[in-house]
């Protein structure tokens, strides 16, 4: 019934609210603890956790052979996590009068976000050269992954050991243990919300097209929104742009490399060239702005414009020759 629908939405948006918080407090406490970057972990927990639901819908895709849907839902959160989460969250951090004006990075994270959006680009313009890609492609995608994540842990390892004998340097384990149950409670909500808000526009009768296109990418784009508006809130925007980044990575390489890797047959890209296109696009965009050192209600209202171009011309309702 609609009603069940209808309050397994308030469940899992509960869920969201209440999540999120817990992941956010944990992350701060254990980057005070350790002494760590947030960027650093958001870009390697934060972002790994927030991008399961992708590739949920990746192993599914495994299953049963058909990558289709699995694709679009991969570049399509890749331009909803910097379109419409970035650019929403940009303007949620200039809603609270305590948060400074200006983007406050640290030069090792702009450099890590530089290079993340740099191999996010150059992979996604590659892999449109190419056009057909198989599970060759995958497998190098898989590299350059564990090749990237390698770099990170080893940068994270030689700040805890230079860090090793500071003060506030304790232990971690309940923190870490929240932050584990607040990701899951993130991923759960998410997951309450996407299935029940699909019931309900299936029972108004909106067409199945429409919210694949829609509630898919939005929904398992869910996790990422929820806990980067709160850190974007109280302030802390590395955090962001740290699981954004690390989310749109994870899904061009990891992700996207698994789904080729074990789906027996290639595909032709050029039918997603537009969203191709469009990721790297607001890739690059993003890159800029990280660059100037601000990222405020002009530059969120740019993603959240360019967010709405691409949906425009994904229904077909703009058309650009």
């Amino acid at each position: 019934m609609i009603w069940f629908s209808v309050l397994f939405l308030i469940i899992g948006i509960s869920l969201l609210a209440g999540s999120s918080g817990v992941v956010i407090s944990n992350i701060l406490l254990i980057s005070d603890k350790r002494k760590l970057r947030k960027s650093v972990l958001s870009f390697l927990l934060v972002a790994f956790s927030t991008s399961l639901p992708e590739l949920f819908v990746a192993l599914n895709a495994i299953s049963i052979g058909n990558m289709s849907v699995s694709l679009g839902d991969i570049l399509g959160s890749n331009i909803t996590n910097i379109c419409l989460i970035v650019g929403t969250c940009a303007i949620i951090h200039t809603l609270n009068k305590t948060n400074g004006k200006k983007l406050t990075l640290e030069k090792e994270d702009i450099k890590e976000f530089r290079t993340g959006l740099m191999i996010l680009s150059v992979t996604l313009l590659s892999l449109l050269y190419l056009q057909y890609i198989s599970r060759l492609v995958g497998i190098l995608l898989l590299g350059i992954f564990f090749g990237y994540s390698y770099v990170l842990i080893r940068k994270r390892q030689e700040e805890s050991e230079d860090t090793a004998n500071g003060k506030t340097n304790g232990k971690i384990i309940k923190e870490s243990l929240l932050l584990l149950i607040g990701l899951f409670g993130v991923l759960a909500g998410a997951r309450f919300t996407l299935d029940s808000a699909i019931d309900i526009a299936t029972f108004f009768g909106v067409p199945a097209s429409l919210i694949g296109a829609t509630l898919v990418a939005f929904g398992t784009s869910l996790p990422e929104f929820v806990t980067d508006a709160r850190a974007s809130y109280r302030g802390h925007m590395e955090i962001t742009l740290g699981d954004i980044i690390g989310s749109c990575f994870l899904n061009s390489t990891l992700i996207l490399g698994l789904l080729l890797t074990f789906t027996p047959f290639g595909v032709n890209l050029l039918v997603l060239s537009d969203l191709i296109l469009f990721s790297v696009v607001s890739n690059l965009l993003l890159w800029f702005f990280i660059d100037n050192g601000k990222i405020e209600k002009r530059e969120g209202f740019t993603l959240l414009i360019l967010y709405c171009v691409n949906l425009l011309i994904a229904f077909g309702i703009l058309v650009i020759k």
